[in-house]
């Protein structure tokens, strides 16, 4: 919305004056109580009128700059590349003068100037003396802006600005293409004192603060405060705009959780390896082997022999796809959290709305807020933890279980079967354990217990002469297997396979399972919370040196001080002050989107 700067004629301060002295003389008498004599003296006072509409009744001063402080002791006031606009408006004239070494001024008319100061110039720049301003900036120009009018109109704007000929200046409303300021590399001066705060570099390093579109302006009518103080409150309008703030960093905290996770995978395979792989239970072998007598039991000339029956299961279980999976981004649209590289990043508008119970953001909040309180702290812990214990529990656990299901196994189940063959000479006779039937069932661990979407198992069954047997008999055993193995074989298929899923394959996926679900029980119940407790001291250390505020106003409580010599009249106002403290020291102090109006005077 544009704003209207030029106001209409207001009130006049004017005393009720002599015509032929210009002065008043007021009768004054004064009795006192100890004489009696009365005293009449005359006061003489000078009288003023204000015309709030006529030019030259006011100085006035304006000013808006981008981006200004310092870092340790050396000034960003000096550099010229970066200088704000100064527009003022002083007797004997009438009219504005603006001045300004970052760009050329364009007169807006109505006493207003402004210019464009392109963000490229504030990428690394250089300070002297080695040091170089740790700001990656955004691309695109922003507006620096002074309005001041000998009427008393005074206006200053910076930033994310739209302005117009006669006057006409306010906020942007920002959008895709509106210019970010850019990510302030904030490593530069935490690493050096981190230590003697008992934080470890490497948990809380590439400390980063992306900035979105910044803007101020500042607003009064200083004639109307001349004609009466009281009015300041409702005469001077101060508005800022930040369109997005994150913070993010690096911690070997948070990539140790990954790596312990990593760790944790592939001890988990292992043991469900080893569980896969077990001794099949003696219920199973005992209900298969019934299921095999059963199938048998019609066919002449064979049965079941004495020896046991065995049943093996072979197969693995491959985690690799699972721990691909800790590589990733982990967001919930608020924090993210890459558990490889052991970076957080966090939308602070949404976790200070969040503090705040509202919808706010970073916008409409009073003079001097605070951006790393104690509530945004917690709401970033909190996010962490339930985000990490959504991803185990949503995304680790259910990938595992598929990993499980796909798994290929097979299930093998070996006997001897007793075979009754004639010889000739010994007639009728029976051999014991003279046969080896073997039952080999293939499929995934989901196919076998049924699972949606996964093929059947698939078998095959071969028969073949056990022991060493020469002559007549082999002969003899020889010609039973060509008459019986295509009856076993069917037999089986359809006495023993069916069966082969749930009495030996379920139980095993059933171990799995619990092994899994304990696996991450602990990961959930005492590794994450550890993780956020080890974090909890190293962010509020961070809160301590790292001074984010909004709506800057040095005028107000817990001010952060100001962007620009002070002088009393003079009213400042920044979008956003960043401060890196070690102490009472000042290491870093940046104002971005800096606008101020005054001092004023009666001329």
């Amino acid at each position: 919305m544009m704003r209207e700067t030029t106001r209409p004629a207001r009130r006049i301060l004017a005393a009720v004056s002599s015509a032929a002295f210009g002065a008043v003389l007021v009768a004054s008498t004064v009795t006192a109580s100890s004489a009696s004599w009365t005293d009449t003296e005359w006061d003489r006072t000078a009288l003023e009128s204000l015309d709030c509409a006529a030019p030259g009744s006011m100085d006035a001063r304006a000013w808006g700059r981008v981006l200004t402080g310092a870092l340790g002791s050396v000034q960003l006031d000096p550099i010229l590349a970066i200088d704000g606009v100064s527009v003022s408006n002083l007797a004997p004239a009438t009219s504005s003068a603006a001045t300004s070494h970052a760009a050329p001024l364009t007169d807006l008319g109505g006493d207003a100037w402004s210019g464009a100061l392109g963000l490229s110039v504030l990428s690394s720049l250089s300070l002297g003396a080695g040091l170089v301003l740790p700001l990656d900036a955004g691309t695109g120009t922003y507006t620096q802006y002074g309005r001041a009018t000998s009427a008393g109109e005074q206006i200053g704007a910076s930033g994310a600005v739209t302005t117009q000929a006669g006057g006409l200046a306010s906020l942007t409303t920002p959008d895709a293409g509106t210019p970010r300021l850019g990510t302030l590399r904030l490593s530069t001066v935490l690493d050096a004192i981190l230590p003697g705060l008992g934080v470890a570099v490497g948990s809380l390093s590439d400390v980063d603060l992306t900035v979105g579109a910044v803007g101020a302006i500042a607003e009064l009518d200083a004639c109307a405060v001349a004609w009466n103080p009281a009015a300041l409150a409702t005469e001077l309008d101060r508005e800022y705009l930040v369109a997005g703030l994150d913070l993010g960093y690096t911690s070997d905290l948070v990539s140790g959780l990954g790596t312990g996770l990593a760790t944790t995978l592939t001890g988990l395979q292992s043991s469900l390896n080893t569980l896969l792989t077990a001794q099949v239970s003696a219920s199973a072998i005992s209900s298969l082997t019934s299921y095999l007598g059963t199938s048998l039991g019609g066919i002449a000339d064979v049965g079941l022999g004495s020896d046991p029956v065995t049943v093996t299961v072979s197969g693995a279980v491959n985690l690799a796809p699972v721990s691909a999976l800790l590589t990733n981004d982990i967001t919930d649209g608020v924090v993210t959290v890459n558990l490889a590289s052991g970076r957080v990043s966090a939308d602070l508008a949404a976790l200070l709305g969040q503090n705040y119970a509202d919808s706010d953001g970073l916008n409409g909040r009073d003079p001097n807020t605070s951006v790393l309180q104690p509530g945004v702290i917690n709401a970033l812990l909190t996010r962490i933890s339930t985000l990490l214990t959504n991803f185990v529990t949503n995304t680790i656990q259910p990938a595992i279980a598929k990993a499980i299901l796909d798994t290929s196994v097979s299930v093998t189940i070996a006997a001897h079967l007793d075979a009754t063959v004639s010889v000739l000479g010994l007639g009728l006779t029976t051999l014991p354990n003279a046969l080896s039937l073997t039952i080999g069932v293939s499929g995934t661990i989901g196919g076998f217990t049924g699972a949606a979407g996964y093929a059947a198992p698939t078998n095959s069954s071969s028969l073949t002469v056990f022991g060493s047997y020469g002559g007549l008999v082999i002969t003899a055993l020889n010609a039973l297997l060509g008459l019986v193995t295509g009856s076993i074989v069917t037999a089986v298929t359809s006495g023993v396979v069916p069966y082969v899923g749930s009495i030996v394959v379920q139980p095993i996926l059933v171990s799995l399972s619990a092994s899994v679900t304990s696996t991450l029980a602990t990961v959930v119940g005492t590794t994450i919370p550890a993780l956020i407790t080890a974090l909890r001291p190293v962010l509020e250390v961070l809160a301590t040196v790292l001074r984010i505020t909004l709506n800057a106003q040095p005028d107000q409580p817990d001010g952060v001080g100001s962007p620009a010599a002070t002088a009393p009249g003079r009213y400042f106002e920044s979008a956003l002050h960043v401060g890196v403290v070690n102490g009472s020291t000042s290491l870093l102090s940046l104002w971005a989107a800096s606008a101020s109006v005054g001092p004023a005077a009666k001329r």
